[in-house]
């Protein structure tokens, strides 16, 4: 009986639900179906029509199958559609065609704003919703954005916005009141409903909705969840080691439970409506942070109580705080501002959306109690409140601290950690670097170095990428002259296991064992020398793991004597300074791939049997890396992230590089430019012509007059990255890699094979840096780099995207003063990013919501 009802009651509120958020997500459709008058087109811009678009667009032949001449004759809809699409080509430049008389700047201007008026009135402007898509932020004019004529006071509309993974878990944390270590990085019942796409930039915007999928991932979440506090309120104060679970592999319980569930559960008889009551609030406040409000209490009062009275006070109980879980407001951030509009018709918001605005830009958690003490006391209201909760957000060096992106972590390797996740996650998204873990190469091309990701392990990319992370904390750390420094480094991480200090201890004492063991008989008899030399050279052996004689243990023992040595003597014995994780200390993960920055291989960089043989050849007939203990350390031919191995394996492709793809992140991200999307009529597909370079190939097809209007945005950007391969290595020679070409057979799994090469040509051309001495022809992407770093251009592009970052949408000219702000703050700071950050989480953008039309 009482599971009946369970299920009843749990489809009842899924019904409830979907049949919710349909009314929500049918109201913001497109309202023109039910509009009947007639679109009135005005004698001027009939006239524009005429004389500027009729050649084209009239009769039975007219271009694309759009025709101005018949717009009498057609319906409401059609003539909206029509108007969407003209008003698309005014926006996105396309019309008129290169080869017609272009519109005057008055012709243009009344056209654009005509259109742009009338699909508005109608709330029947598309192009309004697409310029919210992240892909169309920079159509925003940049130079509006930062000469200063804007006036307009900076809003951001008021919004109901779907949470991003990262905040839904967390939301799952605060639920279960789980707080610094008791919080858990995954739940085993819980999915994450939430999916942001994988490209470089910014992925989290307010522009999603909940959908069906959403909706049924909701209902078996919130099963689980309610199952898991019914059964912590049920087994509260017992051992937990004695508790028994109706799943083996499900053994986790919540460590405490709300004393609100407790009594419910405890009560042998029906529980009071105070009690009842009690427990509704408490429910509300792990799910939502609040109580409930009296319309709420009057809603779920009854049908608490007749839940109970159905099924009992444990599945009555099951029923209400599913039935919580399953509001949308748990997978929505609520953003309308309070109070009377200002004269500007703005709304400033309120305490409680202050403290979640504050919170989730920073970390990705609800408020903490300092944040919601400050906004209970009316203490997030100004701008100096908000400054002063950012800053003290942004100076707690441990309450955030985590790793970076647990993702990467495999059987030795973990990733990074540091002390604002939120915030260093900003260039990771921007760079987008992260993205190489899903490339899979041919490992044969690579010499045997590049391992592909596997079960329990991100390979070479997932190594390469926490490397990269390093970098970005490093630079975060110090705080001086941000952007530039991401951009020109040549300061890098590789293989670096250990902190400095660990790494310089280990290797001291590698060396005292080394020399204080290097004369004895180790190579022939290492048993011999162990058991003779272990009582007076203990401290020695301690260094390499070898603290006693354990008969069970000795053949171990043996073992490690003789692989340390070996490597010691191929380290130390040639005056090299061995790495701090050999090969045979780290199992399944591969540190192994110091070629990827073109440094030599570490020792023992293949497969190695017990005396160290290895298929390419003897332990010691090749020269092995002297590896830096101290790090960061300068690496030749590297400048900055973009030189980075993980962000050129993440910009390019299987078996070869893609300078189309580096190129067009260049223009978007740091050139604020515009690249269209290829046309779905195109086959954009280069030659597979190997006896040319992957440059002559390009050139081939991108050259022709219909291709080069774009790719002249992108080409000459990313060619100048063919000194890097698709491994990220330095090159100056590029191997054809085709049958023909082939010199050397690889002569093991280790080598690669040895084609014939070609000189690589990587000049390119810089072009729209917002400064004509630094516009031209570039040598190389060295020479690029240096240019882009000097330009005001790109710093003022990364603050645009960091806009986008904090507030999750893309920017408008009356953001113009925001923009401005963190521009100069960075400046006056000297390329301080923090600087920015807290000038975008007190600015009039990030505090002020207004009601506008989107269409």
């Amino acid at each position: 009986m009482s599971s009946h009802c369970f299920v009843a009651a749990s489809n009842f509120a899924f019904t409830r639900l979907v049949f919710s958020v349909g009314i929500l997500l049918a109201g913001s459709s497109l309202a023109s179906g039910e509009e009947t008058s007639p679109l009135m087109v005005p004698e001027p811009i009939q006239g524009i029509i005429t004389t500027r678009c009729l050649d084209c667009h009239s009769g039975e032949t007219a271009e694309a199958d759009v025709r101005f001449d018949n717009l009498a004759t057609l319906t409401l809809n059609a003539q909206l559609e029509l108007f969407n699409r003209a008003q698309d080509q005014l926006f996105f430049g396309l019309m008129p065609p290169e080869d017609a008389d272009p519109l005057s700047g008055i012709e243009h201007a009344e056209l654009a704003g005509w259109l742009r008026r009338e699909l508005r009135s109608r709330h029947a402007s598309k192009l309004d919703d697409k310029l919210r898509d992240p892909s169309y932020g920079n159509y925003v004019d940049h130079e509006q954005l930062f000469n200063g004529s804007i006036r307009d006071k900076p809003f951001t509309p008021a919004r109901r916005w779907l949470v991003s993974p990262q905040i839904f878990h967390e939301r799952v944390n605060a639920v279960f009141q789980l707080r610094e270590r008791d919080r858990q990085r995954n739940f085993y019942g819980v999915t994450n409903p939430i999916v942001l796409p994988d490209h470089s930039g910014v992925r989290y915007y307010d522009t999603a909705a909940l959908d069906g999928g959403h909706l049924l991932v909701m209902l078996n979440n919130a099963q689980w969840i309610a199952e898991k506090q019914v059964f912590a309120a049920a087994h509260q104060g017992e051992d937990r080691r004695q508790l028994q679970f109706a799943n083996e592999k499900d053994r986790w319980c919540p460590p405490t439970s709300p004393p609100e569930f407790v009594a419910i559960l405890q009560k042998q008889s029906t529980p009071s409506d105070e009690e009842l009551i009690s427990a509704i609030h408490a429910q509300f406040d792990c799910v939502l942070q609040r109580r409930a409000s009296a319309a709420e209490l009057t809603k779920h009062l009854p049908q608490f109580r007749s839940a109970i009275e159905l099924a009992g006070n444990e599945d009555g109980l099951r029923q209400m705080l599913l039935s919580v879980l399953l509001k949308s407001e748990f997978l929505y951030r609520l953003e309308f501002g309070a109070g009377e509009p200002d004269e500007y018709g703005r709304k400033k918001l309120s305490p409680r959306e202050a403290s979640y605005a504050i919170a989730y830009a920073v970390s990705d958690r609800v408020p903490d109690e300092q944040l919601v003490q400050a906004a209970a006391e009316g203490r997030l209201l100004s701008k100096e409140d908000y400054r002063r909760e950012v800053t003290r957000l942004l100076d707690d060096k441990k309450s955030f601290s985590d790793e970076g992106d647990p993702t990467l972590n495999g059987i030795h390797l973990r990733s990074h950690t540091v002390s604002h996740p939120k915030i260093n996650r900003f260039f990771r998204e921007f760079f987008g670097y992260p993205a190489s873990v899903k490339l899979f190469k041919d490992v044969s091309r690579s010499g045997g170095f590049f391992d592909n990701a596997g079960r329990d392990y991100t390979g070479t990319a997932g190594s390469v990428t926490n490397e990269a992370d390093r970098i970005v904390d490093y630079i975060l750390s110090q705080d001086r002259d941000v952007f530039a420094q991401l951009l020109t480094t040549d300061l890098n991480f590789v293989l670096h296991t250990r902190s400095n200090e660990q790494g310089q201890k280990l290797v001291d004492g590698w060396r005292r064992a080394y020399e204080g063991l290097k004369d004895t008989e180790w190579k022939d008899n290492p048993e011999q020398v162990l058991l003779e030399n272990f009582d007076k050279h203990k401290e020695l052996f301690a260094q390499i793991g070898i603290t006693d004689l354990r008969e069970d243990r000795r053949k171990n023992h043996v073992r490690d004597l003789s692989r340390y040595m070996l490597f010691f003597e191929h380290t130390f014995g040639k005056g090299r300074t061995p790495i701090t994780f050999p090969w045979f200390a780290h199992g399944g993960q591969k540190f192994r791939y110091s070629e990827i920055y073109s440094l030599p291989p570490v020792p023992g960089a293949g497969p190695l049997d017990y005396q160290g043989r290895r298929s390419r050849g003897q332990y010691d007939d090749e020269e092995t890396w002297d590896y830096p203990v101290v790090q960061p350390f300068r690496i030749p031919h590297r400048k900055g992230l973009l030189t980075h191995p993980a962000w050129l394996l993440a910009h390019s492709q299987n078996t070869e590089t893609d300078p189309v793809r580096r190129g067009r992140w260049i223009r978007e991200k740091l050139l604020a430019g515009r690249v269209p999307d290829v046309p779905i009529t195109v086959d954009a597909q280069i030659p597979e012509d190997h006896q040319r370079t992957l440059r002559e190939r390009l050139d081939s097809v991108t050259l022709k007059q219909e291709c080069w209007k774009c790719h002249q945005q992108m080409n000459p950007l990313g060619l100048t990255f063919e000194i890097f391969d698709d491994f990220g290595r330095y090159r100056t020679h590029e191997s054809l890699e085709l049958p023909d070409s082939l010199k050397e057979t690889a002569a093991g799994k280790n080598t690669a094979n040895v084609s014939t090469t070609k000189p690589v040509n990587a000049v390119g051309l810089l072009r729209g840096a917002g400064d004509p001495a630094l516009d031209g022809e570039v040598t190389d992407a060295f020479d690029l780099i240096d240019r882009l770093a000097k330009s005001d251009l790109v710093r003022q592009s990364i603050i645009r995207h960091a806009f986008r970052y904090f507030m999750g949408r893309n920017e408008t000219l009356s953001d113009s003063q925001t923009l401005i702000d963190a521009d100069q703050a960075y400046i006056k700071s000297g390329g301080s990013f923090r600087a920015v950050i807290v000038s975008l989480l007190t600015s009039d953008s990030f505090m002020y919501r207004k009601n506008i039309e989107l269409r």
